[in-house]
């Protein structure tokens, strides 16, 4: 089944239940997935929380998965909207994957880990769904998997974006990084493009999600633009439209991404996106954003100049993004995903 198969077809009403690993916190992106999903699910499907021991990162996360599905009778299929496959069991299973950056920004046990372990859970699923095609291309590749055992379900947009016209109570302009800190993000080459570039000399901060970071700002001061690298702290969920409206151009030039939603919530908030032209944020930008190579600060600050300068590009920009991110519905990604489960659940 392919995507164009779930998101046209409709749910057979025949009653199934899944057993979900819900342990995901709410402001993540696998969290956002994770979310959409129950708030859509179709009348014939009994969600159970299934009830697992530990941390979901734990290395020991899949035993305690199977073991809490031990002790299910009744039939039905495991789902997991992120990562976690069950390390055995009689259930069928359908796991979410969004990403391999262990594979790749994580270290050498990481990998070990994934390759011994993780990979041949993986093949016992009975369904994997990536959120590109980008994801699901590298996941065949390093699983081995038949092709027709995985789907893709893009990512969608909360519409809550693209509804929203106001901006918060921040008195300075200023482009947004709306994310993590992990290494991958790839913070200190956006910084040494921000320092480099015409932006500090108008005025225009760079404005940071999350709390005050002290190796940041050293670096920031190390840079000469100490006083213009800001954190906005902790922004609740029903915030963060309005502080990407507020936003002159949003600045999200990771190394590597699965998906990439903040690419297409600055899109529906009619703002301007630069991006990067590395695995899956070209195929999530399409021709809507400003691609540039992340691993070049040059270029990334040429990226920087020319958003902040260039009117006719700007509005361009602004334009497609809106039409393109119009493309990315959580209703139709829910659909997508208790289509592939409910396909399991019944062969079963």
């Amino acid at each position: 089944m392919n995507v164009s198969d779930a998101t046209t077809r409709q749910p057979s009403g025949t009653e199934y239940t899944v057993y979900a690993d819900l342990r995901w916190p709410a402001q993540t992106g696998i969290g956002n997935v994770m979310t959409a999903c129950l708030q859509r699910a179709p009348r014939s499907v009994r969600v159970e929380r299934l009830g697992v021991d530990g941390k979901i990162g734990s290395p020991l996360s899949p035993l305690s998965i199977s073991a809490a599905l031990a002790g299910k009778d009744r039939p039905g299929a495991f789902w997991s909207p992120g990562f976690v496959p069950p390390a055995w069991g009689r259930h069928p299973s359908v796991v979410t994957v969004h990403d391999l950056t262990h594979l790749h920004f994580y270290s050498k046990l990481h990998r070990a880990y994934y390759d011994l372990l993780f990979r041949g859970m993986y093949r016992r699923c009975t369904a994997i769904v990536c959120v590109s095609e980008y994801t699901r291309s590298e996941f065949l590749t390093w699983s081995g998997i038949e092709s027709d055992r995985v789907h893709v379900v893009l990512n969608g947009v909360d519409p809550a974006y693209a509804l929203n016209d106001e901006t918060l109570d921040i008195d300075y302009p200023y482009v947004l990084y709306p994310g993590n800190r992990r290494g991958y993000k790839n913070i200190d080459r956006l910084l040494a493009a921000y320092a480099q570039s015409t932006l500090p000399g108008k005025g225009i901060h760079l404005l940071l999600t999350g709390n005050p970071d002290s190796k940041l700002a050293a670096l920031a001061e190390k840079q000469g633009v100490g006083n213009l690298v800001r954190f906005a702290g902790e922004v609740p969920d029903g915030h963060m439209p309005r502080l990407y409206r507020g936003a002159l151009f949003v600045a999200f030039v990771s190394l590597y991404e699965g998906f990439g939603l903040p690419i297409v919530e600055a899109m529906a908030s009619r703002v301007p996106v630069l991006t990067s032209s590395t695995s899956a944020m070209p195929e999530i930008a399409g021709r809507a954003a400003l691609i540039v190579d992340p691993w070049n600060v040059s270029d990334i600050r040429t990226g920087m100049n020319r958003l902040a300068e260039a009117f006719t590009l700007r509005q361009e920009l602004i334009e497609a993004g809106v039409e393109r991110a119009a493309r990315f519905s959580w209703d139709r990604a829910a659909a997508d995903h208790w289509s592939v489960v409910e396909d399991v659940c019944l062969a079963a």
